[in-house]
């Protein structure tokens, strides 16, 4: 072999060796780390991907200055979470179940399927039969929007109402869920002149309870299933009380919706904010969210080495 040939050859050889790098570089490493493959999700504007905007013929959220059909001024949770086979089927306005309180968007104009109508959606879209129920998460993250459409119903009310959507899931096969709890109504912009601080974070707490002590009865009666709480509580609570160069502003919310057609803007930069409008929370404040859930995903994770997860 000349040395003309030796020299292709050792070219040709550090030419594959470089593209093989770049591929184990692009490649995801933590495909395989992942507990499950896929993520089904349900609830309200808290993790609406665009389903009311689309419900809505795109009127509402109002985009701009709302992100994609979202709640938000950017990518919100379920976004980021970056992980595959996510579908999901939450929609802005929607409440526990049609049936206890009407769910509905844009300002009250446009109803939309409650949690457990969305249950249903699921299945009536899927093919229960090809659904791997043992690597697959069922999210929930609904509630508040049972108690702005209808003050006068109690905490344990409303968990039981949410709680009959997780039954819904376990009698058509699901193992695995992740709930979220409530956020605290003492934080949320909208809820300030509605009553005091202390009265709405005792309702905050009287849900939490309701839905720690539901989850356990269902636990105890079905061992094969995994229940675990998500910590939204905590994690907001703990953004708004440690203000620090993250947040500037940990209390009054940026933007303020008027009606469809307007929303006004009342900050120059929505990421130093927790709250982007009177109810829903900023894009960075999202990302927090999003991060805390990756986690639980991931094979790797301890459900008692968080403080966001109560198992």
């Amino acid at each position: 072999m000349d040395d003309f040939t030796k020299r292709n050859y050792y070219l040709l050889f550090i030419l594959l060796l470089s593209l093989l790098l770049v591929i184990h570089r692009d490649y995801p490493e933590n495909v395989e780390q992942f507990r499950f493959k896929n993520v089904v999700i349900f609830g309200d504007s808290y993790s609406d991907d665009g389903n009311a905007y689309r419900v809505s013929k795109r009127k509402w959220p109002l985009v701009p200055p709302y992100y994609r059909g979202r709640f938000c001024n950017g990518p919100i949770w379920t976004d980021q979470l970056k992980v595959p086979g996510v579908l999901n089927y939450a929609y802005g306005g929607a409440t526990t179940d049609n049936n206890f309180v009407q769910g509905s968007t844009a300002i009250n104009t446009v109803k939309v399927p409650g949690v457990r109508q969305q249950i249903e959606m699921y299945f009536n879209q899927s093919n229960s039969n090809t659904i791997d129920f043992a690597r697959t998460l069922y999210i929930i993250w609904a509630g508040s929007n049972d108690f702005l459409f209808q003050p006068t119903l109690t905490p344990t009310e409303i968990i039981a109402s949410l709680l009959n959507g997780v039954q819904d899931l376990r009698k058509l096969g699901a193992k695995n869920f992740l709930i979220f709890n409530q956020i605290p109504a003492q934080y949320v912009p909208n809820l300030q002149g509605f009553a005091p601080a202390n009265v709405l974070s005792e309702l905050t707490n009287a849900s939490n309870v309701a839905l720690v002590t539901g989850i356990k009865e269902i636990q105890q009666k079905n061992s094969q299933t995994l229940l675990n709480i998500f910590d939204i509580t905590s994690i907001i609570s703990k953004a708004v009380q440690s203000k620090s160069d993250y947040f500037k502003n940990t209390t009054a919310n940026c933007w303020n919706p008027v009606n469809l057609t307007t929303v006004l803007n009342f900050c120059g930069n929505p990421e130093k904010f927790v709250f982007l409008d009177t109810l829903h929370l900023t894009s960075r404040m999202h990302g927090l969210i999003a991060d805390a859930i990756r986690q639980f995903l991931l094979t790797s994770f301890e459900v008692n080495s968080s403080g966001y997860y109560i198992h």
